[in-house]
């Protein structure tokens, strides 16, 4: 079997047997690839700045976000304790982390969140956006976690791999 990898020459794609709120547990939050988060999707509602001052998971960091197009900006170690105490990602969510708060909105049609897994036509479209923006790393929740790294960003792509060593064993069926 040979196996297909959705990649460019900036970026990989991939999935893992996760969630965001679980991945983000075992998160390193000091790596400056990851300095800012970009939350454009929670709950597979698109508009997540309208949720700012109503979302009761996001109220600890409200006053701390930054409205970018339809997505809230703020600094990756503020939500990764807010979601520590109160959880903010449920499924079908999305995320993008960036070194700087300099991120562009987020083209609509660029899009992470399952069911469907990645493929290279896809990829493609959320690389071009990616890049632009100096984005290291988008986590796309739903039956399972696509996920999008920077290849430049070792620190992140050495994680993945232990994440995904970690993951448990799928069981076995038996015909």
């Amino acid at each position: 079997m040979n196996p297909r990898i959705a990649s460019d020459r900036n970026y990989v794609a991939g999935w893992l047997d996760s969630s965001i709120h679980d991945f983000l547990r075992a998160f390193p939050p000091d790596a400056p690839e990851v300095k800012y988060a970009l939350v454009t999707c929670l709950d597979s509602f698109p508009n997540v700045a309208s949720l700012c001052d109503k979302s009761p998971h996001l109220k600890s960091i409200a006053k701390k976000m930054t409205v970018v197009g339809g997505g809230l900006l703020v600094k990756t170690k503020l939500l990764l304790d807010a979601d520590s105490h109160e959880q903010i990602f449920f499924g079908f969510d999305e995320l993008w982390f960036f070194p700087s708060m300099k991120v562009q909105p987020k083209p609509p049609s660029v899009t992470l969140v399952g069911p469907a897994r990645l493929n290279q036509a896809r990829l493609r479209k959320i690389g071009k956006w990616m890049a632009a923006n100096s984005c290291s790393l988008a986590l796309g929740g739903g039956e399972g976690l696509n996920f999008v790294v920077r290849l430049r960003a070792q620190r992140l792509v050495k994680f993945l791999l232990g994440y995904s060593i970690e993951q448990r064993e799928p069981d076995l069926v038996s015909s």
